[in-house]
Order: C-alpha cells, then structure tokens, then sequence
C-alpha cells in the first residue's frame, strides 16, 4: 500500500481547491475508496465523486493502485512528493496512465458538452515526450469523421512548449473540407505565449466562456496573447491577418456522443463563397440544423439541398430519407418514435443546384455513432495504431474541472509554486 506523510501546507492547498464553488471533480491521486482514486466534489453540483482507475494500452483491464500488477521499470506506480499537493504520480507513455471511465460520468456534470461553461485545471511536471495532459479526448486513428473528441489539456503541440487547449464541436477533424497535411486533426485550440520547461512544476489551465465565445489557457495563473494562424483554418478561411489563438474564437456546441457537428467537404470558398457546410445532429431531441458561413450569405445565389438517413444493420430507420432545402439554421425533425442508440449509422450528404438539377457536392459522410469517450489523464486514447510507447510522460499532482469560468485571480491563486510572474501580456 502506498502511504505519505501530507504537511500542513499541502493539505491546505487541497481544501482551498476541494472547497472552491464549482467543483465538479478534484482529484489528488491520494483519496481513495475500494474502487480506486476518487475526486474531491461541490456538493451543490453533484452527488459523488468520480473515481479514476490505472489503465495500460494493450491490456482492455482496469486496475486499481493497489491491485496494478505491472513491476517493470516503464510501467511501475512511482510517486513524486514534490508538487503542490505533495502526491503526484508518473503517467509514461501507454504504460502507465489512468481514466475515468465514461460509464461513471456520461450526462453528468464531468460530460462537458454544448455550451457549458467550464474550467479544467491540471498541476504536472513533464520529464520526457510531451502532449495530452488531461481531458475527453479520443484521437480516433485520424480518421477525419472519426474520433471522440471534446475538451482537453496539452502541454506541447504545433512545435510549441506551451499549454494549448483544445475543444472541438465534431469530436473529429476540425475542417474534413481541407485537403492539405495537418486536415485529418482536430484543430481548435488555445495557445498560450509563454513556454515552460521540463522538470519545473507548472499549473496550467483552460476555461470556455459561452457568454463570450471565448477559449483561454493559462500558465501559472497568467494567459499570455498569442496571434498565430492555424494553417488548416487559413486553407479554408484564407484570413488577411494574424488570428487570435489566446483567447481562442469558438462559437460552437461542444461535442457530445448525442449531439455533434458534421462538416461537409467538397467545396471552397472561391468557387462556392462559403468557407463551411454543416449539419448539428441532436439526437436527444430528434433534429437536424443546417448551417454555413461565408463573408456575405445573403449575397449567395446557390441553392443547397440536405440529404439524411439513420441505419441500423444496414437498414433505414425512418420510413424515407430527409430531404430538405439548406437553409441557413433551418431545422427538420425526425419521428419521435425513432431513438437513434450506439452501434446505428448517420448516412447525410449535400447537393448543389446546378443547371436545374441536383448534383452532389463532395462524398456522402458515413457516420458511426459510438459511446463517448472516457476522461484520461496522461494519454489521448485512438493515437492511429495505438503503439504503446507513443504519449506523454509527466507527473500529474492534481486535476480539477469547475462548471463556471474560473477569474483571472482565482487561477492565480491556484498557481502554489509560481514565485512570481509579471502583468505584461496578460490576456484582458
């Protein structure tokens, strides 16, 4: 059994994030039940805590501290007394990290979805390879229509050494439309200015603000602007400056298994005049909402006709097809009779009007619906093949996930081992 003597300071440290209003779900990878790690929690948000057990790629088992069986140099349990919360533990790769598991959380406060408001903070030391920290985050292999992805925290992409915040609204690539290298990922993210070094302990942080549309990163309470283009995004918006990647503009739902974004490919904007095509799927309440942006839509003279269809085992649900005019934000429901469940397939593509006839635009989207993903911690799940040497290798001595955008101040006050740190660049 793993035991440690808490001083005083690091058990303060605890309370004043376990008693911060908002609390979804702080884990200090110290209290336990017989289930494994459980979180510290604001009783007026939820019931429970969440627990999180010990996983290894390659082995489909979940394990608890106590009962993990691997001893071998890569994948042993080994704890690191000198963060914040005094208990930190090593993720290394896909040897060793850890997940909550979506049974015990899906549609609860921890499934951060559509519009919610929230804060995800994350307490580490990285000592190797750096990427994914923690968060809903399934890669699932690139497939462009593939993958489970909703808010994380890295620390270390886009050959930056900085925290990055990423969110998505398809849970798969960000802009299928584009064909250039890069187009397969997710590509929504927050990037903050100021680098960090390995071997440092760090408190790194991102909130969503649906009030503003607004992604921010933090690095030891202080998020520093950033203006660099994403590539992919330029390929298919072709801006005419610098945008802004801290804060990070995103005016879209959150993915959720039930209720997700599936972007249209086939076009661009100088012969369409449309950067993107899309349909919301909301399978909670039955309907589908076409949407597209442009410079000028009242300007566009093309006509646009939506095709969707629901399969399961390979046969319709619905006694035809949708079909329906693409009207900016025009919504069409399905029969309420109709519950789309895992294991079902979206089928939906677009035509455009041309010569008095309909022609289809780009290749019809074959869509799985799938389970949502688990909240992992020190690995993104669905790295391609999965090798089980590809990931992260860092301490993690705490997480914590808030249902409301954290202040500047409040994240400050969280950054325990920052000694000091300077106003300029500050994001307002």
């Amino acid at each position: 059994m793993l035991t440690r003597t808490r001083s005083d300071e690091s058990d303060q440290r605890i309370l004043q994030v376990a008693q911060t209003r908002g609390l979804i779900a702080f884990w200090d990878f110290l209290l336990t039940n017989e289930d494994g790690w459980i979180s510290y929690y604001d009783e007026n948000i939820y019931d429970t805590g969440y627990n999180v057990v010990l996983r290894r790629i390659g082995d489909k088992q979940t394990y608890t501290v106590h009962s993990w069986p691997y001893k071998d140099d890569d994948s042993k349990i080994v704890i690191d007394s000198t963060g914040p919360f005094g208990h930190a533990v090593r993720f290394n790769h896909g040897y060793i990290f850890a997940e909550s598991p979506r049974n015990t959380f899906d549609q609860s406060p921890l499934d951060i979805n559509e519009r919610r408001p929230f804060t995800l903070i994350a307490w580490c030391k990285f000592i190797g390879r750096r990427h994914f920290v923690a968060g809903i985050w399934d890669e699932g292999g690139w497939d462009k229509y593939g993958g489970r992805r909703q808010v994380a925290l890295f620390g270390g992409l886009f050959q930056s050494r900085s925290v990055i915040g990423h969110i998505s609204a398809t849970g798969a690539s960000s802009y299928p439309q584009s064909l250039i290298q890069g187009s397969q990922y997710a590509r929504k993210r927050a990037l903050d200015g100021r680098d960090f070094e390995d071997d440092q302990w760090v408190a790194i942080a991102m909130t969503f603000d649906p009030d503003t549309d607004e992604v921010k990163v933090y690095t030891d309470g202080a998020a520093t602007k950033t203006f660099i283009t994403d590539p992919v995004a330029n390929d298919v918006f072709k801006y005419d400056e610098p945008v802004s990647s801290n804060p990070y503009y995103f005016p879209w739902p959150i993915y959720s298994p039930r209720s997700f974004i599936l972007k249209f490919n086939g076009y661009d904007f100088q012969t369409s005049g449309t950067y993107e095509h899309w349909v919301h799927v909301d399978t909670d309440h039955n309907s589908i909402t076409y949407g597209r942006n442009g410079k000028d839509l009242s300007a566009l003279q093309q006509e646009y006709q939506v095709h969707f269809d629901i399969l399961r085992d390979g046969k319709s649900l619905l006694s035809k097809p949708l079909s329906f005019l693409a009207v900016n934000d025009r919504s069409i429901a399905w029969p309420g009779t109709v519950k789309i469940q895992v294991g079902d397939e979206i089928v939906t593509s677009l035509n455009r009007m041309e010569k008095d006839d309909w022609v289809q635009v780009g290749s019809t989207i074959h869509y799985p619906i799938q389970e949502g993903a688990p909240f992992t911690f020190g690995r993104a799940l669905g790295l391609g093949n999965e090798p089980i040497d590809t990931g992260t290798q860092l301490f993690i001595d705490g997480v914590a996930v808030f249902n409301r955008v954290l202040s500047a101040q409040e994240l400050n006050d969280f950054s325990f081992l920052r000694k000091s740190n300077t106003a300029e660049n500050k994001v307002n």
